[in-house]
């Protein structure tokens, strides 16, 4: 255990004390060993004086050692106690044993950590825990940011566009991908770390990240009520996942620069992360709800590596005043650092979007990423990225369909910052929409839109607003795809 800077001063004062106590000629020195000093000086010291100076420098040295000793362990007592204020009986959590070398010592990493993050904050009461209980906590925060049936609500959306394959309730995978993902969570109703326990039964899916999920779960505490304020209203999908990726990437960050100096910190799992028999890719997620999951972790990790290179942890920590409000900014640091052109927020407005006086059920923007990512399904990866350069906003909307109806009704209108851009993503999601509905080849553009019928889907794709923009419409009757184009178009702007 390390030796707080109180204590190396206490031993500076004692070891200074000492040397004064020999050295000095002032009335302080005891009589004994004034004496001792005289015959020196006197030139008449003999060998039964020189043994009984090294008997009294032994005991002396024996009576520091003891000192130091005891001043350590009030300063490990005095650890102890930080590390289980506010715990149920104060008492400290069994220690969990070491795997591959790594401390069970989490109060220790984290004070060692937040030092290293330049962050003043106590370090996290920690408790063991099951798997299940730390995916119940994960649930319950994921809750909070989608309150009510808001993540299922926008999973049917999802559906009805046709990027997942059903509808489903994603938070409860969701929580058990953070789970694998981390191996504990900040639980801040009782401001304590629960950390998975690796000799719990039945024993994880994966192994803990301990230094990852302490680092995590000290951000989260520290920064979650500036990034998730209830009082902005319900975020975009774009913006949440902005917001988790400054989270994410930062927490990264710190537990990669802190494993530089600290080779026990570095990641266990070992495995690849596209094995199919990976603890990750076991969580049963549609692939379009995993990518948006893996990308906070993934490409939230490079920004923050852009913010350090920046200004360091000064930086990062002015992040969190000013998050990225999109995952634009994420993917590409140097709009969001660029002050003076960071782009201001540009929204894609209708003059109704009531249809047959029904609100949709849905209305999100989703972003640069989930374009990405929704191209990269049926296109090369330089197709996909090509297909959603330049665009500039989106959004998403979805009606109810009939009870008959597999899927509902949505409407998926992008701008994009010139025509050339509108042109690329129109070429990608064509190829996408032909091999999702195993058409043989892409239909003819009639007035400007191509249109088709399959699968018990209406689909229509149309270049509009000065053609910078794209609608595309998925409906599951004709006669909602022409009323939903005549309604989203008329007057669009």
């Amino acid at each position: 255990m390390k030796i707080s800077p109180a204590l190396l001063l206490l031993v500076l004062i004692l070891f200074g004390g000492v040397a004064a106590f020999f050295l000095s000629g002032d009335k302080v020195v005891p009589k004994a060993e004034a004496a001792l000093l005289s015959d020196r000086a006197q030139g008449t010291e003999t060998v039964e004086d020189l043994k009984k100076q090294i008997d009294l420098l032994l005991g002396q040295n024996e009576y520091l050692q003891g000192q130091v000793q005891v001043l350590q362990d009030e300063n490990a007592q005095l650890i102890q106690k930080l590390g289980t204020l506010g715990m149920k009986g104060g008492t400290q959590p069994a220690a969990m044993p070491a795997d591959d070398g790594i401390a069970p010592d989490f109060v220790g990493m984290g004070v060692d950590m937040m030092k290293f993050r330049q962050i003043k904050a106590l370090p996290l009461v920690t408790s063991p825990a099951t798997e299940t209980e730390v995916e119940k906590v994960v649930l319950t925060w994921l809750k909070r940011l989608q309150p009510g049936d808001e993540a299922q609500r926008q999973a049917r959306a999802l559906a009805a566009l046709g990027w997942i394959p059903q509808e489903i309730d994603p938070l409860p995978l969701r929580a058990k991908l953070l789970t694998r993902q981390l191996g504990g969570w900040y639980d801040s109703e009782n401001d304590t770390m629960l950390t998975v326990d690796p000799l719990s039964d039945p024993p994880p899916s994966a192994k803990p990240d301990e230094p990852l999920a302490v680092a995590f779960g000290q951000l989260l505490r520290e920064y979650e009520p500036i990034l998730f304020q209830p009082q902005h209203g319900r975020l975009s999908m774009d913006e949440r996942a902005a917001r988790e990726s400054l989270l994410a990437g930062d927490a990264g960050l710190t537990r990669f620069l802190f494993s530089i100096q600290n080779p026990k910190a570095e990641p266990k799992n070992g495995i690849p992360a596209e094995d199919p028999d990976h603890p990750l890719n076991q969580v049963p997620m549609p692939v379009f709800l995993r990518e948006m999951a893996m990308f906070p972790f993934m490409r939230g990790f490079e920004f923050a590596q852009a913010l350090h290179s920046a200004g360091e942890f000064p930086q990062m920590n002015a992040a969190y005043s000013r998050p990225p409000v999109s995952t634009a900014e994420v993917i590409e640091p140097e709009r969001y650092l660029d002050a003076a052109t960071r782009d201001a927020k540009v929204e894609v407005s209708f003059p109704s979007v009531a249809w047959n006086g029904v609100e949709p059920f849905w209305d999100d923007q989703l972003g640069k990423f989930a374009c990405v990512t929704a191209l990269r399904a049926h296109n090369e990866d330089t197709a996909a990225a090509e297909g959603a350069r330049g665009l500039l906003a989106d959004r998403l909307l979805a009606w109810q369909a009939g009870v008959e109806a597999k899927r509902h009704h949505a409407a998926w209108q992008t701008l994009f910052q010139d025509a050339e851009a509108a042109q690329a993503f129109v070429k990608a999601i064509t190829k996408a929409l032909v091999e999702r509905y195993g058409l043989e080849k892409a239909p003819e553009p009639v007035a400007g839109a191509i249109a088709f019928a399959a699968q018990n889907r209406f689909v229509m794709l149309k270049l509009n607003r000065g053609s910078q923009g794209a609608l595309l419409l998925d409906t599951a009757s004709e006669v909602a795809r022409t009323e939903l184009a005549a309604l989203l178009e008329g007057g669009a702007k």
